[in-house]
């Protein structure tokens, strides 16, 4: 039996305004909700905390709808999109603890099985700590795996310690994000194709993308391409729509290790050896300034007892501010956005130890990031 595995991540960061995030749910949540309720269609779905508290605010109907679907899978990631082995590895750990434990009062009923880590931004040493919270997969890109030299596996899933660590098929997920309009035809040459690599053996192929591709960034996707793919691949003969906890149990493990990367890593990435060039890129000044600004205010945030103080610095962590001061989509407004975030943390902390020159020092740091003096 072949088996297509999709994965949808759905985000938006803390700092999203709330007419965006209307539109967001408008377009895509709400009639993404409505589409897995109605089909009970067996898709893994990523929703990170961030997003979830923001729509039991502000469109609570789209949670009540997806809380009554029964077939899709719920996977867990780091409640604020934080990059995780970018992070400090407790943070990681509370950041997973978070989304899983908060999602539980939205979404309840759900076993977590999986995480997504966020930007599918992988590292080995993800792997001893994923183990131990449970969680039995995880999922990035096949880019570095295939940059070793090594053909993707079909009927057979990577694993490091007894986690296994699916690799999303990169040519599909982004034809699909980015090319293809007919969600039918689609599928039914995603399942051909499927077949004629396998040479008719039993194999699976992971496609994982942002949720928001379906109505948001593409209007009417749920309806003209979702939908329809969702259907096709449903009847496709020879195939079955799987979540991904389904086929971690349909196919063995195999130990092989698996490459830092992240699913927007490129080959010459790799080969500069830079695997998560959007968030830590040498090259990008702002990404230096950032993480320094990052290190003192995150310990002195941990060191406070209150809980505003503990929240502010769990949502600084989001992975945005980085994003956005990489090449090619440069926004320094939104890195100021993260420059306040963590400057907001400071403050918390400062009116509760009233430590002046910790926050002189972490002002200083804030100057110093090259975004907060560049014009545009």
């Amino acid at each position: 039996m072949n088996r297509v595995a999709l994965l949808l991540h759905l985000y938006q960061p803390p700092t999203q305004d709330a007419e965006t995030l209307a539109l967001v749910d408008r377009e895509c949540y709400a009639p993404l909700a409505r589409a897995l309720a109605s089909t009970g269609a067996g898709v893994t779905l990523n929703i990170n905390l961030s997003l979830t508290r923001r729509l039991s605010e502000s469109a609570p109907g789209t949670l009540e709808t997806l809380a009554g679907a029964r077939g899709f899978e719920l996977c867990t990631s780091g409640a604020y999109h934080p990059i995780l082995p970018l992070v400090p590895p407790s943070e990681a750990e509370r950041q997973i603890g978070l989304n899983t434990e908060g999602n539980a009062s939205f979404l309840p009923g759900r076993e977590i099985r999986g995480v997504f880590p966020p930007e599918m931004a992988w590292d080995p040493s993800l792997a001893p700590l994923f183990s131990r919270l449970g969680l039995g997969w995880t999922i990035t890109d096949d880019i570095p795996w295939v940059h070793s030299g090594r053909q993707a596996p079909f009927d057979w899933i990577p694993s490091m310690g007894g986690l296994r660590i699916f690799l999303r098929s990169n040519f599909w997920s982004n034809r699909i994000a980015f090319h293809e309009t007919d969600g039918g035809s689609t599928a039914l040459r995603l399942v051909d194709g499927l077949s004629r690599w396998s040479g008719g053996r039993d194999a699976y192929i992971v496609i994982a993308l942002d949720g928001e591709t379906f109505g948001h960034h593409r209007k009417g996707a749920v309806e003209r391409f979702l939908l329809p793919f969702l259907e096709t691949v449903t009847e496709a003969g020879g195939a079955r729509l799987s979540t991904l906890s389904e086929v971690a149990g349909a196919f063995p493990a195999r130990e092989g290790y698996v490459p830092s990367g992240s699913w927007s890593t490129t080959p010459a990435d790799l080969d500069r050896g830079v695997p998560w060039p959007l968030w830590s890129d040498p090259d990008v000044p702002d990404h230096s300034a950032l993480y320094a600004l990052r290190d003192l205010v995150l310990p002195w945030a941990r060191e406070c007892a209150g809980r505003d103080v503990a929240a502010l610095a769990d949502g600084m962590l989001y992975s945005c501010p980085f994003w956005w001061a990489a090449g090619g989509r440069y926004d320094a407004v939104q890195v100021r956005r993260g420059v306040g975030s963590m400057l907001e943390a400071a403050f918390a902390a400062f009116r509760e130890t009233g430590d002046r020159k910790r926050l002189d020092a972490v002002l200083a740091a804030a100057g110093a990031v090259p975004s907060m003096s560049r014009r545009g």
